[in-house]
This record gives structure tokens, sequence and C-alpha cells, in this order.
């Protein structure tokens, strides 16, 4: 599993390098990794308790805020594990934020 999620994000890599070379300055191409998500280290209750697979919808929520608070930031800040907090915290943009294009 580890492989086949490596080969896909090298894949949607390729995809934003071709999407962002094009330089449209009204249109760009962002990744979320999901990398970030580090569900070894969250408690039980991040798993769903219907299936014991999926994710819970505590998770779901921690998970969105998590990928919404690094849309900002760049692939490697957006790489590092969501950490799980007791509680939701949502970032507000600010007018400061702007979404970041890497030379891939």
């Amino acid at each position: 599993m580890d492989a086949l999620a490596a080969e896909y994000d090298q894949a949607v890599l390729q995809l934003i390098r071709e999407w962002n070379a094009k330089r449209n300055p009204t249109f760009a191409v962002v990744w979320q990794p999901g990398s970030a998500v580090d569900i070894a280290n969250y408690p039980i209750e991040a798993v769903s308790d219907v299936d014991c697979f999926h994710p819970s919808s505590d998770a779901h929520g921690r998970l969105a805020a998590g990928f919404w608070n690094r849309y900002h930031l760049d692939l490697e800040a957006k790489a590092a594990p969501i950490a799980w907090d007791e509680s939701i915290k949502v970032r507000c943009l600010e007018d400061s934020d702007r979404v970041k294009i890497p030379d891939l």
C-alpha cells in the first residue's frame, strides 16, 4: 500500500508540474499530501465503529481542519503530520495568505 501511495503521489505531482508550468495567472493546482494523515498515532476514536477501517466523524473533522489550515503552506510544511488535538481548530485565512506554487 505504501508503494502504491508513493506512485500515486508521483503521478499527482507530475500533473501539478504540467499545469503550473503554464504559469496561468488565474489558475493553479495545489496538493495536500495524504502522508500528513498520521493514523498510527491517533486514538481508537479516529476509526469508524462501523467497520474499524474508515475514519470516524471525529477524524474527518480533524483532518478537514488540518488540511484547510495547511492550504496556504509550502509542500514541506503540508507534509508534516496532522496532530490529533482534543478540539478542532480552523484557521481563518488572512489577507497576506497566498497559495504557494512551487517550482517542482
